[in-house]
């Protein structure tokens, strides 16, 4: 093995040129990633789906929707209610 010696400044444009091939070889990887999916109160819900509160409870209780509890708060996770919604054929 050989060593080569080279002016710190040549050395700075490899790296360089390196990383920004590096970088557009994996552009798709490096892609922001989903947003966390959102959780709604039992409010929007209703108002998402177009039906009352009461509703909303009731297809709770029946396993339509799937409710998540955080404490004392019931939350519901919007791609859950859509996918309730298009399992059941229901129009939003």
């Amino acid at each position: 093995m050989e060593m080569v010696l080279i002016p710190v400044s040549q050395l700075r444009e490899m790296i360089i040129e390196g990383a920004s091939i590096a970088v557009k070889h994996n552009q798709p990887a490096l892609q922001p990633a989903a947003p966390a999916d959102e959780l709604l109160t039992p409010e929007e819900t209703a108002r998402l789906l177009k039906v009352t509160k009461v509703t909303v409870w009731d297809w709770c209780k029946r396993g339509i929707l799937k409710k998540h509890s955080i404490g004392n708060q019931v939350r519901y996770l919007r791609s859950e209610v859509f996918a309730a919604v298009l399992k059941k054929g229901v129009e939003v």
